[in-house]
């Protein structure tokens, strides 16, 4: 390949699989986190996951496939190129279907993770001190969202039995007390936080989402970008070969 302008499509589209492979890291790493907070805020329960699983592998693909593009423009290869573009062409496809499968299912899935959630509240109040699995599960959502119970505070109230809000309802207390003393002061000044824990597990599980949906969107364009340039370094190629044949 002679010429500035060829050369600089071939190293352009070298960059731009390098950059594809990042980017394939970041969509494998938000499917991940997606995939660890429905796990880890459903009570425990492993349903509802199905397309994070799938856009991991996705993730795992695109890797693949752009370390097969960086090989088959540094080779100038325009049968590596086309085998480059028909990949790509197949994994726009698996997004945009997992992407749809994505939204379609998602009021399912946070359906679900909400009757998880208040089952596992329930077992929470009920379970013994020895099964303490659901004690700790709500111990940290409450104190990572800071938030109290399934709708707010009452909820330990409300039905039997009747508790009062776990420890891990109330904002810390950097004082010198004993952890007795500061419980004790929270629950008798309602220091604890007001807000339900509901609102703000499936707010923080669709932001996760959201991102995910985003790197998908970013992803498509980036890979007809791809196959742009790679048809056009595959064109290019076969253009000097003829010139050269020709010549």
């Amino acid at each position: 390949m002679e010429g500035c302008g060829m050369n600089c499509i071939k190293y352009l589209l070298v960059v731009f699989n390098a950059l594809f492979m990042i980017l394939g890291i970041v969509i494998i790493s938000a499917a991940c986190v997606d995939l660890g907070m429905i796990k880890g805020f459903a009570g425990m329960e492993t349903t509802g996951h199905e397309t994070d699983i799938v856009l991991i592998v996705v993730g795992v693909l695109i890797l693949l496939v752009a370390a097969f593009g960086c090989f088959g423009a540094w080779k100038e290869s325009p049968k590596l190129l086309y085998i480059f573009v028909g990949l790509l062409i197949i994994i726009i496809l698996l997004e945009l279907s997992v992407g749809i499968a994505a939204a379609a299912l998602r009021p399912q899935i946070e359906g679900t993770m909400k009757t998880q959630l208040r089952a596992s509240f329930i077992k929470n109040k009920s379970s013994r001190e020895e099964d303490s699995t659901y004690k700790e599960f709500w111990d940290t959502i409450q104190t990572n969202l800071e938030c109290c119970g399934v709708t707010g505070p009452d909820n330990y109230i409300a039905s039997e039995p009747r508790l009062n809000p776990a420890y891990s309802c109330c904002p810390p207390d950097n004082s010198d007390h004993k952890v007795e003393d500061k419980r004790s002061d929270c629950i008798s000044l309602t220091k604890y936080y007001q807000e339900g824990c509901e609102d703000k597990v499936l707010s923080t599980v669709h932001s996760a989402g959201m991102t995910v949906i985003v790197c998908g969107i970013l992803f498509c364009f980036l890979e007809v970008a791809g196959i742009i340039l790679a048809l056009w370094l595959a064109h290019a190629i076969k253009s000097e070969d003829k010139g050269r044949e020709t010549a």
